[in-house]
């Protein structure tokens, strides 16, 4: 054999070390294995152990492995692949031109006898229809094509153990550990959930959902999950990442079954008989500044009530400005309009139990399909954040949603348990055209600086603990902006009855029309 027989072998090792490590940066119960990995020695950090090698180590595996990059490895190793495999074809083809009879005698030798070539251009056929369609500009238009294309790697992966003998020993435990990833994701995908509440703040659309057995999906502040809307297409699935905090799952607000507002529990009133029984409760806005004045007919039983136990995300809907639906998120937000009587947001959604009773949320819709299916939680690096006793969280764009899970989780649950960190520094960059889209941001930011004043104010939150939020308006046009009117009327925070007598510093209206109209240049801002 020649010297291009050897090189073509040398190609054809990488190809085996490379296809082994194809599938691992995709099986995303693994990914999340690793994500967690390390993270029960955080005690050990504020231990007073003088091990300083303990301590080191004692971080999670994502200080030093990028395991956010899986998709960018897995990439980089598709491309390893194309290359490695056009170079071991070349080089065999050269090598049978100088030293044809000695290759082809060893090829009987191994069992191959001819068959290398058949299997070599099944690979090949296979790659031609993988990569064709691997592009992020197919998957974002044509995901069925994408998603179909790219299961031609079973074809790859199956022809390339007859291939190369070597290959099954690289792969098999990849792909047997994919196989049982393919599984898991059949059985996540099938947890049953319901749809409690649809938000619509152009472009953004706000889920409400939550899994009917509570234990089938337990998550943490910044992982993601996947959705796939049945009615839209069954294959798709897109990774959006979690907005709300894991107690929010738990802890949910009582919420009015039929119009989905919030309500309050209405004090027992004085002089009322020992013996009567009293459950009572108000929508929130209809709460007057003294008990006394709230009239008969506002009252609402205990059994007109539920909780709102939630998980969200927040989508950004794409396409909007073409006639026709063609983009997935809204395909998927104009399925929900059709499933809403109300035609107005926000929908809240309701069913009627097997004893014809109200209950929050709705899990099928007409075609007797899930409205929603959920695959997750998976792991994300900022998850990590309850390592540290301080913290910097920066976030721009819809990527500012595992900022809100963790801020509201602190806010509204952790700090009341004492949890790190004890000091949070949120910085969010917004373009000033994309402020109106943020609107719900505002309202949650205006709400968690109010509840965390209260908490303070009442001890419920210790001293210790201090939140500070830094926004950066960019791309600011020259003059006034005119502000617009919120989609939503904000809470009444300021109510005395619910509040106890604490204000907030700042109202959802005044923040908006602060953003959109900044008077604070960055350069200047220590100065300020």
């Amino acid at each position: 054999i020649s010297f291009y027989g050897a090189l073509a072998k040398g190609c054809g090792v990488c190809l085996n070390l490379n296809g082994s490590l194809l599938l691992l940066p995709v099986i995303r119960h693994l990914l999340r294995q690793l994500n967690n990995a390390g993270e029960s020695f955080n005690a050990l950090q504020h231990s007073s152990s003088t091990d300083y090698f303990a301590k080191v180590f004692a971080h999670p595996l994502t200080r030093y492995v990028p395991l956010q990059k899986n998709i960018e490895f897995h990439k980089i190793c598709a491309m390893t692949i194309f290359l490695f495999s056009w170079l071991h074809m070349v080089f065999h083809y050269i090598n049978l031109i100088y030293a044809n009879n000695a290759t082809l005698r060893l090829f009987r030798m191994w069992g191959w006898d001819g068959t290398a070539y058949l299997t070599g251009a099944v690979v090949s056929f296979a790659m031609l229809v993988i990569y064709s369609a691997a592009p992020d500009e197919v998957r974002r238009t044509k995901y069925e094509i994408f998603y179909n294309a790219h299961h031609f790697f079973v074809v790859f992966f199956l022809v390339m153990f007859l291939h190369g003998p070597n290959f099954f020993y690289w792969c098999a435990l990849p792909v047997c550990l994919y196989i049982g990833e393919r599984l898991l994701r059949l059985s996540r995908g099938n947890t049953p959930f319901l749809l409690v509440k649809v938000e619509w703040i152009s472009p953004v659309m706000a889920l409400y959902f939550r899994p009917v057995f509570k234990e089938d999906f337990k998550f943490k502040e910044g992982q993601y999950l996947y959705l796939n809307c049945p009615h839209v297409s069954t294959n798709e699935w897109h990774p959006f990442t979690i907005s709300s905090a894991p107690d929010d799952l738990k802890f949910g607000p009582r919420i009015h079954l039929l119009s989905g507002e919030e309500v309050a529990e209405v004090p027992r009133p004085r002089g009322l008989p020992s013996g009567v029984k009293w459950s009572k409760f108000c929508k929130v806005s209809q709460v007057p500044n003294d008990w006394s004045e709230l009239n008969e007919n506002q009252l609402l039983d205990k059994s007109d009530t539920g909780y709102h136990d939630y998980v969200s995300v927040h989508i950004k809907v794409h396409g909007l400005e073409e006639q026709k639906a063609r983009t997935w998120t809204r395909k998927v937000k104009e399925y929900l309009e059709l499933l809403s009587p109300q035609k107005k947001f926000p929908f809240y959604f309701k069913r009627l139990d097997d004893r014809g009773d109200v209950s929050v949320g709705k899990r099928v819709g007409p075609d007797n399909l899930p409205i929603i299916r959920v695959d997750g939680p998976h792991s994300a690096p900022s998850e990590h954040f309850c390592n540290y006793g301080t913290v910097m969280i920066v976030g721009a764009g819809i990527g500012l949603t595992p900022c809100a899970s963790i801020l509201s989780s602190l806010t509204k649950y952790k700090w009341r348990k004492n949890f790190s960190p004890e000091i949070v520094h949120l910085y969010w960059v917004v373009r000033q055209n994309e402020v109106d889209s943020f609107q719900w941001l505002v309202h949650m930011l205006t709400e968690l600086s109010f509840e965390l004043r209260r908490a303070k104010a009442t001890n419920q939150i210790s001293a210790r603990y201090y939140c500070e939020v830094n926004i950066y308006v960019t791309a600011v046009e020259k003059g006034v902006k005119e502000v617009p009117r919120l989609s939503r009327p904000p809470r009444t925070l300021a109510n005395t009855v619910l509040a106890g007598g604490v204000k907030p510093l700042f109202t959802a209206e005044e923040l908006f029309k602060k953003l959109l109209n900044p008077t604070v240049e960055s350069k200047g801002q220590a100065e300020k």
